[in-house]
Formats: structure tokens, C-alpha cells, sequence
């Protein structure tokens, strides 16, 4: 219980944080939005501070990109998942340097710890043409979109009745 509390009120901390955002569409106001980048299947005895990623997210006519600030990290580090439900989860960890005896810090201000950004993916988004680039500390990740008579919408189900002997219609 005392865990489940504990992330309460970090969400709600982070939906404070994340009202002052600007967006294209004004202040982000969802405070559920924040769920898409929190993992909450955290298993009790893993250590895990999340550090920040800043992330950048765009559409163009052809394609989404996603630029991660992620400095001093080698690919190996870092790991790009695509799930079922078309969401793109990217996380790595960001070992802190070893501090050793005799060492005086003046100041610790980089962020340190296991990262953890996910994102589903709208429906217009070709997620086998997903390709990755670490260059300078930003990861960038693209993805082709589908032409849109490829966008797959809703499927529509028909309903089938019949018309029973007094002439009124009924559900089959």
C-alpha cells in the first residue's frame, strides 16, 4: 500500500510538472497522458530511479520522428521494443560514475539511472519500417507511415435479422 501511495503522489507530482508544459495544442491537460511514459510494472525489490529523457515527437507527410537526448550513451545501452498493441518502448540505464576514495564532488547535477519512454503508436504508422540512429546523444527513431487507403480504420460489423411471420423484425 505504501508503494502504491508513494507513486500517487509522484503522479500527481508529474502531472503538476507537466501542466506547465506548452505544446503545438496549448497546455498539456491529460493527466493520464503521463501514463504512457511510466512504467508501473516495477517489481518491488528492483532499485530503479528513473532518470528524464527529453523526448521530441513529430509527424511529417511521410513519416514520425522521435529524437531522445540520451548524451554519453552507446547503443548497446539502450533497447527499442515494439509491442502488440503498437507501442514503441525505448530504455536503457545510465550507469553513474564510480566514486572513488579521495574524491571531492563540487557538484552532481547529470541524471543517472534506468530510463524508461513508451508511445503508442497511431494507426497511420508502418511499424515494420521502424529504423534507429544514435548520433551526438540523441537517438532518433523513425517510422514510414501507411498511404491512406493502406490506414486500416474500425472494421464495421453487418447485423443480420430476419423478419418473423407477424411482420415485425427481429435480431437473428
Amino acid at each position: 500500500m505504501k508503494q502504491f501511495s508513494l507513486a500517487l503522489s509522484g503522479l500527481f507530482l508529474i502531472t503538476l510538472f507537466l501542466g506547465n508544459i506548452k505544446t503545438t495544442e496549448g497546455s498539456l491537460r491529460d493527466p493520464f497522458r503521463v501514463l504512457e511514459q511510466i512504467p508501473l510494472g516495477l517489481d518491488r525489490d528492483q532499485s530503479m530511479a528513473l532518470s528524464p529523457v527529453r523526448v521530441d515527437w513529430k509527424e511529417t507527410q511521410e513519416e514520425h520522428v522521435i529524437r531522445l537526448d540520451v548524451p554519453g550513451m552507446k547503443k548497446d545501452e539502450i533497447k527499442i521494443e515494439v509491442e502488440e498493441n503498437r507501442v514503441v518502448r525505448i530504455s536503457g540505464e545510465r550507469i553513474r560514475e564510480e566514486e572513488k576514495e579521495g574524491d571531492q564532488w563540487h557538484r552532481v547535477e547529470r541524471s543517472y539511472g534506468k530510463f524508461w519512454r513508451q508511445f503508442r503508436m497511431p494507426d497511420n504508422v508502418d511499424l515494420e519500417t521502424i529504423k534507429a540512429k544514435l548520433e551526438n546523444g540523441v537517438l532518433t527513431i523513425t517510422m514510414k507511415k501507411f498511404s491512406t487507403d493502406k490506414v486500416k480504420g474500425p472494421r464495421v460489423v453487418d447485423i443480420e435479422f430476419e423478419e418473423d411471420q407477424t411482420g415485425k423484425l427481429s435480431s437473428a
